[in-house]
C-alpha cells in the first residue's frame, strides 16, 4: 500500500468567471424601460425581466393572452389614472319616471276618422308653378295707357292707333305712291308709309332713320266701321258697344307691342 503526503502550504484560489457582454447572440443592451409597447403588451409583460430564458415562458398563458385583451375599449391617447381602464361602467338605472311620461287624468277616448282631414277630395302631391322664369320675360318699364285731360273737362283715352272718318281717303304713300290699304303710318298728318314700305323701311332705313320712324304713329280710316255713301252722315257696320270694347282692347295691347 502506498500513502501520498499532503502539501498544506500550497494555496488554492477559485476565480470567479468573467461575466460575458454577449447575451443571445448580441452585445446590443436591453431597454428594461419597456418603451415602444403598447397597453396589450405592457400588461403581460412582467416588469424587469426575471428569469427569462427559453425555457421560462408559460406558453398556456400567452395563448390565452391572444385570445383576450385587456381591454375591449379604444384606449384614449392622455392614458387612465389608477384603475379606471379596468372598471366596469355604471349603468344607468331610471328610479322616478319624468313629469311628461305619464298622465295625471284620463283622456277621452277619440274616434278615429276613416279618412284623414275627414276629407275624401284628392290631394295634389306635386304644385306646378305656372308663372315664367326671369329669363322668359322682358322686366321693360311700361307707361301703361295714356289720358288727354282737358282742365276738368270730360277725360278721353288715347287710344292706340289713330282714326280718321272722311268720305274719301287721299292719303298717298310716300315711298312707293300707292293708296294705303288698311293700317298704315303717318307724321303729323303729313307724311304718310303704308305697311309694306313701313316694314322695308325698318329693315333698311334708306329714307328715313330710326329715330324719326319712332315718331310715325299708326292710322287707320273708318271704312272697317261706318261707311258715308258720299255724305256726313255714318252708316255702322259694327254695333257701336263692340266698337267701344274693341278699341279698348287694342289701346291696351299697344302699350306691350307697337305693330
Amino acid at each position: 500500500m502506498q500513502l501520498f503526503s499532503i502539501d498544506t502550504d500550497f494555496e488554492y484560489v477559485i476565480r470567479k468567471p468573467k461575466r460575458q457582454r454577449i447575451c443571445f447572440g448580441s452585445g446590443q443592451p436591453r431597454d428594461t424601460s419597456r418603451s415602444g409597447m403598447s397597453p396589450f403588451m405592457r400588461y403581460y409583460t412582467v416588469e424587469d425581466y426575471p428569469n427569462i430564458g427559453p425555457g421560462s415562458y408559460d406558453i398556456l398563458k400567452s395563448f390565452n393572452a391572444i385570445k383576450t385583451k385587456p381591454c375591449s375599449r379604444s384606449i384614449s391617447k392622455r392614458g387612465y389614472s389608477g384603475l379606471a381602464r379596468f372598471a366596469k361602467p355604471v349603468a344607468h338605472v331610471e328610479d322616478y319616471i319624468s313629469p311628461s311620461a305619464y298622465v295625471s287624468g284620463i283622456s277621452k277616448h277619440v274616434k278615429t276618422q276613416k279618412y284623414p282631414f275627414a276629407s275624401t277630395s284628392k290631394r295634389r302631391i306635386f304644385d306646378i308653378n305656372k308663372n315664367p322664369g326671369p329669363g322668359t320675360y322682358v322686366n321693360k318699364e311700361i307707361k301703361g295707357i295714356t289720358f288727354q285731360h282737358s282742365f276738368g273737362g270730360r277725360v278721353k283715352m288715347r287710344l292706340g292707333i289713330d282714326f280718321k272718318c272722311c268720305t274719301r281717303n287721299t292719303d298717298i304713300c310716300k315711298i312707293c305712291g300707292k293708296l294705303p290699304m288698311g293700317d298704315y303710318w303717318h307724321l303729323n298728318n303729313k307724311i304718310f308709309l303704308c305697311k309694306i314700305c313701313m316694314t322695308r323701311e325698318v329693315q333698311e332705313q334708306t329714307k328715313f332713320k330710326k329715330k324719326k320712324l319712332e315718331s310715325f304713329r299708326k292710322i287707320r280710316t273708318c271704312s272697317s266701321i261706318h261707311i258715308h255713301e258720299g255724305t256726313d252722315a255714318k252708316i255702322w257696320l259694327i254695333n257701336p258697344a263692340a266698337m267701344k270694347q274693341w278699341t279698348r282692347k287694342e289701346t291696351y295691347l299697344s302699350v306691350y307691342s307697337k305693330d
